[in-house]
Parts: C-alpha cells; structure tokens; sequence
C-alpha cells in the first residue's frame, strides 16, 4: 500500500463521502440491507460534482480533549477531488490528474505523490466502478441499522478478519432517508483512535469550473515529490 501524507485517512474519508454506485453483493439480495444499497446506487450514480462542508473530530488516546477540524470538500466525476481544511490550520489536499498534492501555506512546503497506480481503485470508491460494494463486503460484514424515527440509515462495517482489525476496527456510515448522501461516519482505527466526519451545506450537480481543482503554488514553496509505493 503506498504511503499517504499526513492526511493519511483522508483517501478512507474520500472513499466514504460517496458511497461505492455499485449493485449491492450477492450476500445482501432478499434483504433490507439490498433495498437500501440498490437505492443509493441508483441516486448517487447520479452525483456528478458535489460540494459540502465537513467537520472532523479525532479523538486520540493519548490527548485530554479531541482535535476538531473544518473545512469544504469538492469532488468532480470522474477523478478530481479537493479538500481545503480552513481550521485550525489550512491544509489543502487535491486529488487529480494521477496525483495527490497536499499544501501547507504556513509551512510554505507542499507534497506530492504519483496515484496513477492506485487511480482507479481510488475513484471506483468514488462511484466511478461497479464492484466497489463486493470489495468492501470481502473484508468487512454489513449490519443495516434502522430506526424509523431517525432521518437517516445506519450502516456498521465490521472486519472480517484479524488482520484488517489490526488497521480498522469499525466504520459506522450515516446515510439521509431522502437524498440517500451520506451525512456522517467514523471510523475506529486498531489502535482505538476515533475519527468522526459531519457533513453539511451538501450541493450536488452545481458547475463546477475547472479552476476549483487547482493549486496554484507560491515560487517560495518547496515542493517535495513522494515515493507513490513501498
């Protein structure tokens, strides 16, 4: 697996906003849990720019109160995506045209990594392919919680196996009744670290113009290329 930039769970974060356009798994067909998958397929198959507001609260063993982020995230089908967190200190990470580069204007240093690679499994995650839900469902058991006086659906991924334990504990996935977008999720790392994502202000199918998915880097910036795999 190649190696993320500090953001390192934001690709998870990418992978999740939109949840897989997929046919649901052969595993889910009869069921409640088939119903709403197939539904958020055929809506989110038709998301093709979307823009949101997001905040992140990461609660870490180690520290007395969570760390709380906000910022905006964009994403164009079929592979570009930016993340531009304003609080507490601005970081933009853009995915596009192969590659990954995330910005620290007051560090002034940026990195960039090659995801040609990765690209497809990257934006298959995005809604871009059509066995993102049969991979997820090899690695992970599906629980569909329903409560009929809440607004939205609750999906539990647990691991199938020791091994991806050791990386992801859980994933929890909130999804509206209506628009069939997912509002929140966290994830529990194997460590037990916390990380929670709330999303607001969701605008789908706006233009989008090409300029929102560029980075434009002071010549004062040290740009510092990263290995794409290990």
């Amino acid at each position: 697996m190649f190696r993320f930039v500090r953001q390192g769970g934001v690709l998870l974060i990418l992978s999740l906003l939109i949840f897989p356009a997929a046919q649901a798994a052969t595993a889910f067909r009869g069921t409640e849990i088939e119903r709403v998958l197939s539904r958020l397929s055929e809506e989110q198959a038709k998301v093709q720019t979307l823009q949101a507001s997001f905040r992140q609260e990461k609660t870490v063993g180690l520290l007395a109160a969570p760390e709380v982020s906000t910022g905006t995230f964009v994403f164009s089908r079929p592979n570009r995506a930016l993340w531009t967190y304003d609080q507490p200190k601005r970081v933009d990470m853009l995915v596009a045209d192969g590659w990954m580069t995330t910005y620290y204007p007051d560090l002034r240093r940026a990195e960039r990594i090659e995801i040609k690679k990765y690209e497809d499994r990257i934006f298959r995650y995005l809604g871009a392919g059509a066995s993102a839900i049969s991979d997820l469902d090899a690695f992970f058991e599906f629980q569909l919680v329903d409560t009929s006086n809440s607004p939205t659906y609750r999906l539990e991924l647990t691991p199938r196996s020791k091994r991806v334990a050791k990386r992801v504990k859980q994933i929890k996935v909130w999804i509206d009744r209506e628009s069939y977008l997912t509002t929140a999720f966290e994830y529990q790392e194997g460590d037990g670290d916390l990380t929670r994502y709330e999303f607001s202000g969701v605008k789908v199918n706006r233009p989008l113009p090409d300029s929102k998915f560029e980075l434009s880097l002071p010549s004062s910036v040290r740009v510092e290329t990263m290995a794409g795999s290990r």
